[in-house]
This record gives C-alpha cells, structure tokens and sequence, in this order.
C-alpha cells in the first residue's frame, strides 16, 4: 500500500522528512511534485492515499485538486498546511478530504518535542498515530495497527439499573430567542418536537439512542467506541448542511442553527422514558455543559472525550477555557 505525497518545490526538504517519520511500517511513500499532478495522477493515485502540499494555493484550488484526485480514483485524500494557506479548512472535508494537517501540528513534528509531562494537554502533532487514524478513516483497515474492539452489544441487552460507560451529546437548536421573535412560540414548540424526532435516525446511524427528551435540547447517549458514523463527524455535517436542513426538512426559510456538546462518562442504565430516577453526576454536567456553555453553531468537547474527535478534524477545534473543572475543546466556527 502506498502514500502519495504531491509537495510544492520548496516544501520537499522540510515535509518529506516528517512524512517518512509519520509513515506506517506497511506504507511505503512517494514524494512527487505537485506541478506533475496533471499528468501522473491518472496513472500513481488509484487505491492510494495522497497528501496535497497547499503552500502557494488558495482554498479553491486545493478544492480543485481534490476533486481531481477523487476522479483519479484516489482512496483518500488529504492536506499538509504548514504555510496557513487554507482559510477555511471546513470546506476540505465538506468536498471529501480525510485530513488536514494544520502549521501548529507539523511545527511540533519537526521540532521533535519530548512527550508532555504526566496530566499535561499534549500538543497536536502529525506523528504515527494521527496518520493512522486518518488511513483508517479513509478504508485501510490495517492501518491502524491494534485489533478491533468488540462491538457494543446493543442498548436492548444493557440491564435497567447497572452502571454504563457511554458518550453523552447534548444536542439543541441554537438562536432560540431569535427564532421566538421570528417564528412564534407555536411554531418554535413544534420545531423543537421536529427536531428530537430528526435526532432518532440521525444517532442511530452512529449507533446511538435518544435517551431523554427535554424542551430546550435532548440527551442523545452513544457507546464508547464508534458502532458507524462518528458522532462529531456527523455534527460537523449537520453544521455544514444546516441551510438547506433547515429549509428541506424543517420548512423554515428562517436560518437555522444548532449546538452539540459532548462529554464521557458514566450513568445508570434505565430505557428511554424511564429515566427519572436517573442519579449522575455526568448526566448532570452534560445538561448544564449542553444548556449554560455551549455556544450555537459550535461542538463543544469535554477533555475527558477528546478522544472522540477524529484525527482529521482535531485541527478545527481549540482550546476553550474549561466548566466545572473541565477543560474545553470547541470547534471553529463555520462561514455561511
């Protein structure tokens, strides 16, 4: 199996070395120049995995090389950064990339830090593991390099009363005041109804459940590891899509905008409609999290979940302070 790397001129000398560091054991890497994309891409790209050098380009021109790539039959793409050149590195996964790669982490790769102290917040670095993770993402099972997980075995068969790890997601829609004025105290009833209805297919597909129903957001619960789609990841694009969702399933031609908060932890395990009796102290904090801090039109991600965020997006999140004693990741926000 192969990784392509197309790098500008002047960036051979400082990513080659990070990439052959980066590359796994049964990988092997070609570095070609990126003005010979046009015509070797045809021939190299099938059924590998290419990395775009943007140094030089503009947002659209990567989006334009992209889109060549996937014609080229490319099994996944992505995008090396280091000069800053991508303004809104959204879009790259909106058009189908499988990894940006941001200054900050290639900076700590060249640098070749010591690993962070104990209970230190490490630094985003583009090593061994997040290239994996963004292979593996990409549908090269074996590059991840550690054996699957059993599967979850499904909330049907959890027994009412034993504690649980899960995920918890506090999902909402956001600019509710606004919408009020806008839409009426009816129609914003019956959008908040539509809404958790929406959230039942959509968790599934993620293989989570909505747990608890409330007026302002609902308590969606996922297992502890992916069992489909990755949470954020479908919260990225329901961010991304929120205009025509919006329009197309809601009927509202007002902008429509949602919030997501996501922490892990534990609970006791009662069904669906049951959960009064519900005593957690995470169970707790997610409501507040949900409902207090999080901002609309941002995924907010608690450090004890930080592993929740796929290595190819963990370049959209920063650093946002911390609740209760919890330190904070939020997503940047989306332009319209």
């Amino acid at each position: 199996m192969k990784i392509l790397a197309y790098l500008a001129d002047e960036s051979v000398r400082k990513l080659t070395p990070l990439l052959e560091r980066a590359r796994p054991s049964d990988f092997d890497l070609e570095v070609l120049p990126r003005s010979s994309l046009g015509r070797s891409g045809r021939k190299k790209a099938p059924e590998t995995f290419v990395y775009l050098d943007a140094a030089g380009l503009d947002t659209e021109r990567v989006l334009e090389l992209g889109a060549r790539l996937g014609g080229f039959g490319c099994l996944g793409w992505g995008v090396l950064d280091h000069s800053g050149a991508v303004e809104d590195p959204a879009r790259l996964f909106f058009a189908g990339a499988r990894d940006y790669v941001a200054p900050g982490p290639l900076r700590a790769a060249a640098a070749k830090s010591p690993p962070p102290a104990k209970g230190a917040r490490r630094t985003p670095v583009f090593d061994a593991e997040r290239l994996a993770a963004a292979l593996a993402a990409a549908g090269f099972a074996s590059a991840s390099g550690a054996a699957a997980e059993p599967a979850f075995p499904g909330w049907d068969k959890v027994r009412e009363g034993e504690t649980i790890a899960v995920r918890f997601c506090y999902a909402a829609i956001g600019n509710q005041r606004e919408l009020l004025e806008r839409i009426g105290e009816t129609r914003l009833y019956r959008l908040r109804e539509d809404f958790a209805s929406f959230l039942i297919p959509w968790a599934a597909e993620c293989g989570g459940i909505m747990w608890i129903r409330e007026a302002g957001g609902s308590l969606l619960l996922f297992p502890p590891s992916d069992e489909g789609m990755n949470p954020i990841l479908a919260s990225f694009r329901l961010l991304l899509d929120r205009v025509l969702v919006g329009y197309e399933v809601f009927a509202l031609e007002t902008p429509l905008s949602f919030r997501f908060a996501f922490h892990a932890g534990r609970t006791m395990w009662r069904k669906p409609g049951s959960t009064g009796d519900v005593v957690s102290e995470d169970v707790n904090f997610i409501f507040h999290l949900g409902a207090r801090a999080s901002p609309d039109g941002v995924i907010v991600v608690t450090e004890n979940s930080e592993a929740m965020v796929p290595p190819y997006l963990r370049d959209l999140f920063a650093a946002a302070g911390d609740y209760e004693g919890r330190a904070l990741i939020a997503s940047k926000r989306f332009r319209d």
